[in-house]
């Protein structure tokens, strides 16, 4: 039961890092076309379909992550910011970079900790 409670903790864990990754590639895509005549800036979403996924494990207590897939999207597609019909804002990005990078940090080191918590019970620490 206890490596069962671990396997769907981590794999949550998993598919929320896959969102972040995807997320800051989105970003990082944003940046770097930031100069591109009509690039219109993406963002990515996956915090609702995974909430969907973990309340649908508590209630049925199977966990589906198949459908916590992170969805990219078009970035206020009606917004421009620049004549040339670019609507990346550098600064925004920036930020939300930096909210990001630390928040996969967090996960990673939470999922780390859970590795070396669950070493200790397997060897009997």
């Amino acid at each position: 039961m206890l490596s069962q409670s671990i396997h769907h903790q981590n794999s949550m864990m998993g598919a929320a890092l896959q969102g972040q990754s995807a997320r800051v590639d989105a970003i990082q895509n944003n940046i770097a076309n930031a100069e591109t005549p009509r690039f219109t800036a993406r963002r990515v979403d996956f915090e609702a379909a995974l909430s969907d996924a973990i309340d649908d494990f508590r209630s049925t207590g199977n966990l589906d992550l198949s459908r916590a897939r992170p969805a990219t999207s078009f970035q206020n597609p009606g917004a421009r910011f620049r004549l040339d019909g670019n609507n990346v804002d550098v600064e925004r990005e920036m930020v939300a970079l930096f909210i990001q990078s630390v928040r996969y940090d967090v996960m990673v080191n939470s999922v780390m900790h859970n590795s070396r918590m669950l070493g200790m019970v397997l060897s009997g620490r």
